[in-house]
């Protein structure tokens, strides 16, 4: 236990017992949980007693890229900076990556994109991070071990949702391994409405089983969309782009069974490449998500407003336009399937010519789920729409897209 370093209520009070570091002589601790489970609160509060005690003094944080680390396990509402009280005089030195502790001990933080950076340190403990999204998660996890030379037992904790990769299935397979595995709901009661409603969106799909309950699924051969090509489309945009475009698919209700209204703002740079900038979506009466709609437009100086129109017809366009009727509106109507209208999508997704701003996890979720011949979620059917506009797809049968440039 801890001493008197804190005012705030001791972690092992309020942890579940799947949160506390289990007891026994292993050298790595791996948390397999769903998104929500309390992963990162888990391994900041282990990372923090042992820096506070003394127990490990020289300690590596990697997540998939230094920003990730920064963000979650530093900075983020669950990460070391926001759990420690101020009295523990915690000090955080960006441009160095360091944390540091009034007793000398330190964390210094690392991106597993560039793991060789883990040559010529060396450390006693460390914290790997979502190991699941890199991209070479054993090289990562071969370098640091090479780097864990301190103390006479230095230990590893892993947090990650699961993902069918064989070096996880390896390590679950070692002696020396303590597995956790968690649900999502095994946490609701810390957890938001909203988050535990787009849960229900992943109900009957193996997304399901692998980012609620932790179990390690195999990818689908049925999705339109690999985990892969989603995972790696993350870059950040270009500041000046003159070709942004608004997808919607409309929702015409506002009961609790309705769908949502799908707001997808994307652009298009100079060479090609486009963005999705931001997701709107929402669940709301026409009116409410129309104001969303006409506000994005001006708020991103957008060119064109593409709204699906087989429910709805005129009655959309006049709703838009009595908000402000120096809108640019362009109606589109779904002749063919929505699997014959994604298809040329998913090949520039493939082709690395289509990229997130950010995460966008609702949106990616029906992207990953979404299978032909199944009911094409809202957010998928706004982004669809809005690439088409960007990249002048005029015939979606084509396997090859034309593609718009500046």
């Amino acid at each position: 236990m801890l001493e008197n370093t804190t005012t705030k209520t001791p972690w092992e009070r309020i942890a579940r017992p799947n949160q506390l570091a289990p007891p026994g002589n292993w050298n790595i601790w791996m948390i397999l949980a769903g998104r929500g489970f309390g992963k990162t609160r888990s391994a900041a509060e282990t990372i923090r007693k042992w820096a506070l005690t003394g127990t490990y003094k020289r300690m590596a944080l990697i997540s998939n890229t230094i920003q990730e680390a920064r963000q979650v396990m530093v900075e983020g509402e669950s990460g070391l900076l926001s759990i420690s009280d101020e009295t523990e005089k915690l000090e955080f030195y960006p441009s160095k990556r360091l944390l540091k502790w009034p007793n000398g001990s330190i964390a210094t933080l690392y991106g597993a994109e560039n793991y060789e950076h883990l040559r010529g340190p060396q450390f006693d403990a460390a914290w790997i991070d979502e190991f699941a999204k890199f991209h070479y998660p054993k090289e990562t996890f071969d370098q640091l071990s090479f780097s864990l030379r301190l103390g006479s037992r230095p230990k590893i904790i892993l947090t990650t949702t699961p993902r069918p990769i064989q070096f996880i299935k390896d390590l679950m397979k070692r002696d020396d391994v303590y597995t956790v595995r968690g649900s999502s709901l095994e946490n609701t009661n810390n957890l938001s409405p909203t988050f535990l409603k787009q849960l229900e969106y992943l109900r009957g799909t193996r997304l399901e089983a692998q980012e609620i309950y932790a179990e390690i699924v195999e990818e689908s051969q049925n999705t339109l969309w690999a985990w892969e090509d989603i995972e790696k489309c993350h870059k950040n945009p270009p500041h000046f782009m003159d070709n942004i475009v608004i997808g919607v698919d409309p929702a015409l209700t506002s009961t609790s069974e309705s769908d949502e209204t799908g707001i997808i703002v994307a652009g298009m740079d100079g060479f090609g490449k486009a963005y999705v900038l931001d997701d709107l979506s929402i669940s709301a009466a026409p009116d409410v998500w129309a104001k969303r709609v006409v506000d994005a437009y001006h708020k991103y100086s957008a060119r064109l407003i593409v709204v699906e129109r087989n429910a709805g017809g005129d009655l959309l366009v006049n709703l838009l336009k009595s908000l402000d009727d120096s809108v640019k509106i362009k109606t589109v109507y779904a002749h063919k399937s929505k699997t014959i209208r994604a298809e040329p999508i998913v090949i520039l997704y493939q082709k690395k010519m289509i990229f997130h701003a950010r995460q966008f996890h609702t949106l990616e979720m029906q992207m990953a789920t979404y299978e032909p011949k199944s009911k094409s979620p809202d957010r998928l059917d706004a982004m669809v729409w809005a690439m088409t506009e960007l990249f002048a797809i005029s015939d979606p049968t084509k396997t090859q897209p034309s593609v718009w440039s500046a």
